[in-house]
């Protein structure tokens, strides 16, 4: 049985190296890749049109983008920002989203400047996180976006 122990635990480091706090400031655009990574999500790293790191995702064909809030100008960003809009005209209105708004915990939802529907969850970052903390809200932006996805039948 110790021999199958020795053997394995190489295996098994770099699962436990992965797991732990992340330093406080921030998260980077690399640690947030390898989360979703680490879930089974293709990542696109890119920046958005501010110069401020962007993955870019999908989840079944819907694509979503996490966006970093308070860089900087460094590596580690204060906050995220996880988002998917729908090219769909009217098909989430202001009474939906307010409904939405009022009874889901997770996950906001509002009409962008052409009516189409979009959900965004932010994550706090700065101060003790970890990447347990990360592959958590991972999780629940599946259900937010899942969910939201059945509401505008998509």
């Amino acid at each position: 049985m110790r021999r199958i122990w020795i053997f394995m635990l190489p295996l098994l480091l770099p699962i436990v190296a992965s797991a732990g706090p992340l330093p406080d400031g921030g998260i980077t655009v690399q640690e947030v890749a390898r989360s979703l990574q680490a879930k089974g999500f293709q990542t696109e790293i890119t920046t958005d049109k501010d110069g401020d790191p962007l993955v870019k995702s999908t989840l079944e064909g819907a694509k979503f983008s996490v966006y970093f809030y308070e860089c900087g100008g460094k590596p580690r960003c204060k906050s995220i920002q996880f988002a998917a809009g729908f090219a769909m005209k009217g098909a989430f209105d202001a009474d939906k989203a307010a409904k939405w708004n009022r009874t889901k915990r997770f996950g906001r939802v509002y009409q962008d400047n052409e009516n189409d529907p979009w959900v965004e969850m932010d994550m706090d970052m700065e101060h003790g996180a970890t990447t347990e903390a990360m592959t958590n809200n991972i999780d629940r932006w599946v259900v937010v976006l899942n969910e939201f996805r059945k509401s505008i039948g998509r």
